[in-house]
C-alpha cells in the first residue's frame, strides 16, 4: 500500500502522469501521483502486526516475519520489564 502525505489516502497503486514542461517532444518528466489530490509525497505503508495501525516509517520486523510499529514495540517493551 502506498499513502499520501499531503491528504491521508491509501491506495495500491499511485497515477502516472507525465509533465512537459513546455516542450513539444519527449523526453517529459514521469510522476507518481496521488490519485485523489495529485500530490507527489508518497511512502509506502505496512501495517502493523499488533495494532494495524498503518506504518509509514521505519519497524521492527521479529524473527518470526511480524512489523510492529514503534508504540507497539515500546508498550511491550514496558510489559516486559
Amino acid at each position: 500500500m502506498l499513502i499520501c502525505v499531503e491528504c491521508g489516502s491509501l491506495f495500491e497503486q499511485a497515477r502516472q502522469v507525465y509533465e512537459c514542461h513546455g516542450l513539444d517532444t519527449p523526453p517529459y518528466e514521469e510522476l507518481h501521483v496521488c490519485p485523489a489530490c495529485g500530490g507527489t509525497n508518497l511512502h509506502q505503508a505496512r501495517r502493523c502486526d499488533v495494532c494495524s495501525e498503518w506504518i509509514t516509517g521505519s519497524y521492527i520486523k521479529t524473527l518470526d516475519g511480524s512489523r510492529i510499529c514503534e508504540e507497539c514495540y515500546t508498550s511491550c517493551d514496558v510489559e516486559n520489564d
